[in-house]
């Protein structure tokens, strides 16, 4: 990591203490502990523990808004320094593996009036009040979440460039696990579908299936507590007329969808005028078989919608749209902006098409013909 980014990340982290901070104060509590792996890396701007770790054994951080500590045990402590938070700031509360995690939240937390993110006995959650910091990535995440879409988009792309007739969707899945890991992008969800797969399965997997004539390709990957998803399809030969006919409606859902990526808009909108402009034709009730998109950013795949309620899109927000319409699929990653919706997934060496919505132009990944 160099200095330069040692320092943007370790301002980043500052300025999310100082929201922390103004949340303990109207909380009146003096610190809290944050335990979730999506609080742990929205505050230290992108701590990730890999390995084998029970839940249990995750790392955390306690804070009085002020000072910062590494809630962590022996067994990881000098690889997350070393890896990850050296000359951020960050102090140490160590607890050694065979005692657990339990005694040293009690210490932490004994006499004092804590808030938590994990219900405790007695202890107020700060759960809620996090929540819209987190859905907003800043201008640093928002750098970091660039590199990322890139790297997955380029994953799938050149899966879909070189998968084969005759491949199996698990061998395709694990050429494309393959090329995300290279990359330092964790493989979180992947998903191959062969031919007319998809018409059945909204949400397919991977399986044994032989690839014929048509793959979508889809993954989302995780680097520095982001996540961000993508999907492409590939065609041996032209595509077969349905095929083409439900792909080309996928693309205009797409930039439609990219369209209403608007702050204040929501998910129930979006699905509307997706039912309306599948009317009369073939897939006209596919509206109703899977959600038109997730929140992203923090989660691989968050409910837009909170006690069945919309939760209106801000800007600095991140969303994974996925139309689909009978056998075929698109899927891509935008940001929310004040203006037009910023691709963070979008298509580098692949056919698209380009296409205007209520004024917005979107380049939405074509079908691939492979002859």
């Amino acid at each position: 990591m160099t200095a330069e980014r040692i320092a943007a990340r370790r301002a980043d982290v500052e300025a999310k203490l100082d929201l922390v901070a103004g949340v303990l104060a109207q909380m009146n509590c003096e610190a809290v502990a944050l335990l979730m792996p999506a609080h742990v890396a929205w505050v230290t701007s992108g701590l990730t523990a890999r390995g084998l770790i029970a839940d249990s054994e995750r790392p955390g951080i306690y804070t009085n808004g002020r000072q910062r500590w590494l809630l962590c045990s022996n067994v990881d402590t000098q690889r997350l320094f070393d890896e990850d938070l050296d000359q951020l700031g960050f102090q140490l509360k160590e607890w050694a593996w065979a005692g657990g995690r339990s005694e040293l939240l009690f210490n932490i937390t004994a006499g004092r009036t804590v808030a938590a993110d994990r219900p405790f006995p007695n202890v107020p959650m700060i759960n809620d009040r996090l929540r819209p910091f987190l859905r907003v990535l800043t201008p640093y995440e928002q750098e970091r979440y660039r590199e990322l879409g890139t790297h997955v988009a380029h994953a799938v792309e050149a899966t879909a460039r070189t998968l084969l007739p005759g491949d199996t969707e698990e061998q395709v899945a694990g050429q494309l696990g393959h090329r995300l890991l290279h990359h330092g992008v964790e493989p979180v969800g992947l998903s191959v579908t062969a031919d007319a797969r998809g018409a059945k399965y909204r949400r397919t997997g991977f399986t044994a299936a032989v690839v014929e004539t048509t793959c979508t390709v889809q993954a989302t990957g995780q680097r520095e507590g982001l996540y961000a998803t993508a999907a492409r399809t590939v065609s041996f030969g032209p595509p077969p007329d349905e095929y083409r006919a439900a792909h080309d409606l996928a693309v205009k859902l797409a930039a439609v969808f990219r369209a209403l990526t608007q702050p204040g808009t929501g998910v129930t909108a979006t699905a509307e005028i997706a039912g309306t402009l599948l009317a009369n034709t073939p897939y006209e009730f596919d509206s109703r078989l899977s959600q038109p998109g997730y929140g992203a950013g923090r989660f691989p795949a968050e409910e837009l919608r909170r006690a069945g309620l919309d939760e209106p899109l801000v800007t600095g927000q991140a969303i994974t749209w996925q139309p689909r319409v009978g056998p075929a699929a698109c899927a891509d990653t935008v940001l929310v902006t004040d203006g037009a919706p910023s691709a963070v997934t979008p298509p580098t060496e692949w056919p698209f098409k380009r296409v205007t919505v209520r004024g917005v132009t979107s380049d939405v990944p074509d079908l691939l013909v492979r002859l």
